[in-house]
């Protein structure tokens, strides 16, 4: 056996597993000669699970919130940032790299709000549809179009078909957290603090304006009503609206998806059912 190919072996041996199977993939379809195939297997291997999310530090009350995408960070950060508008939205950084930027941070009062994972798998996946819809067909410069779809830029994530597919696809390498998006990165992941503490208040997106009231009380201040934004273009979101839309999203669901998503978020689930004292959708 040649010596380039052996350490090539060498080399995928000592990757984990998920992250073997996916350079595998990439040699295989290097020597396909499918570039397009290949730009996106390598697109996906080149991915570190994605910390980035944004959080909110207010100085004056020593308290950092930590971001869960799909889970009311629209509404929250706008909550948030009327409640003390000298705080500071940070994007794009890991809570380590906020503790080595501003140590203090490290004695704040941390919290953060979750979102059941079949609510939020769903939440996700009619956001990916509604984007797929929208743009099909349209040009978008290359920018754009990761920022509004980043769907086409993981393998396989474009062409799931239904979201019995998506589950599926959440469950292959390409899904797991070893490459992660923010947007389907496992919660529990994205609020972990720097030492991998949990934050000192998790609040769930069910009773958001409830736990954002206590949390608000915690730090002593006055907690607005929460907006609620990132809606689809159009839709008004009175309460018969968002009842309607939730029946509609649960709909999608059945034993088959659940079990896969169970599986795939199984962290998540624990974290939840202990916030939340074990009530499911």
């Amino acid at each position: 056996m040649k010596r380039g190919r052996v350490r090539k072996l060498v080399t995928l041996a000592a990757l984990p597993f998920r992250q073997r199977e996916v350079a595998a993939d990439l040699l295989r379809a290097m020597r396909s000669g499918d570039i397009q195939k290949t730009w996106r297997m390598a697109y996906t291997a080149a991915q570190q699970p994605d910390l980035g999310a944004e959080k909110i530090v207010s100085r004056e009350h020593r308290a950092i919130w930590l971001c869960v995408p799909k889970a009311a960070s629209r509404s929250t950060i706008a909550a948030l940032t009327r409640m003390d508008p000298d705080a500071e939205l940070i994007r794009d950084k890991t809570i380590a790299q906020i503790c080595s930027m501003y140590p203090p941070v490290r004695g704040y009062t941390s919290f953060a709000f979750i979102r059941h994972p079949f609510q939020r798998a769903l939440s996700l996946y009619a956001e990916m549809r509604f984007h797929r819809q929208r743009f099909e067909g349209e040009h978008l410069a290359p920018k754009e179009e990761r920022q509004r779809h980043f769907a086409k830029t993981f393998y396989g994530l474009a062409e799931v078909d239904g979201f019995d597919g998506f589950c599926e696809w959440l469950n292959t390498p390409y899904g797991s957290d070893v490459f992660a998006d923010r947007h389907f990165l496992s919660q529990h992941l994205q609020i972990r603090l720097a030492d991998g503490r949990l934050p000192d208040f998790i609040g769930c997106v069910d009773n958001i304006e409830e736990d954002l009231k206590r949390v608000a009380s915690q730090l002593g201040m006055a907690a607005p009503a929460l907006p609620m934004l990132n809606t689809v273009a159009g839709w008004s979101p009175t309460p018969a609206a968002v009842e309607a839309a939730r029946v509609s999203l649960c709909a999608e669901l059945n034993a088959g998806n659940k079990a896969l998503l169970r599986r795939r978020y199984a962290e998540d689930l624990k974290l939840y059912q202990t916030v939340n004292e074990g009530e499911t959708p």
